[in-house]
């Protein structure tokens, strides 16, 4: 059997969200458009050409938030198939660690950025299923974390694991 490439590489994205904590927080950020705008979220988009998911995750964060964090490790994937299989998506969720609280919305795809604690998320309405799920079972230390691997001779910018 031949494989046709572009039946494995169109209609496929990969995409990535942090959760982001300082002290006993965690970052959220409110949609400002799309189907979800007023829904709030961990901060998170989709991974460009020619980058790691651990990079794309960082870049995300700061894009949407101004906050820099440093990754703790991968504690969630999420696999979705959308209209019947028109599009297959896969979605990591990191656990990242920030040195401060001072984080922005950028006003673009989000207009509010803020850390909650774990009350406030659980009474958080119009919050992502998702979000409160891996959310809450962060703050609650119940979460695995997958932590990062180098490879002993394949660059990091080409090739990465979490074990």
């Amino acid at each position: 059997m031949v494989l046709e490439k572009t039946e494995y590489t169109k209609g496929y994205s990969i995409g990535v969200g942090g959760v982001v904590l300082y002290k006993d927080k965690a970052l959220l950020v409110r949609r400002k458009r799309g189907s979800r705008a007023g829904d709030w979220a961990i901060p998170g988009g989709f991974v460009e050409r020619g980058e790691t998911i651990d990079v794309a995750v960082k870049r995300e964060v700061l894009e949407e938030t101004g906050v820099e964090a440093q990754i703790q490790g991968l504690v969630a994937v999420r696999s979705r198939v959308i209209n019947s299989g028109d599009e297959n998506s896969a979605y990591f969720i990191f656990q990242l660690r920030s040195t401060h609280d001072n984080a922005h919305a950028d006003g673009i795809e989000v207009d509010e950025a803020r850390f909650f604690n774990l009350q406030e998320i659980l009474e958080l309405s119009g919050l992502q299923e998702l979000t409160r799920l891996v959310t809450s079972k962060i703050l609650q230390g119940e979460a695995q974390v997958l932590t990062f691997h180098a490879h002993s001779t394949i660059s990091t910018e080409e090739y990465i694991i979490y074990a």
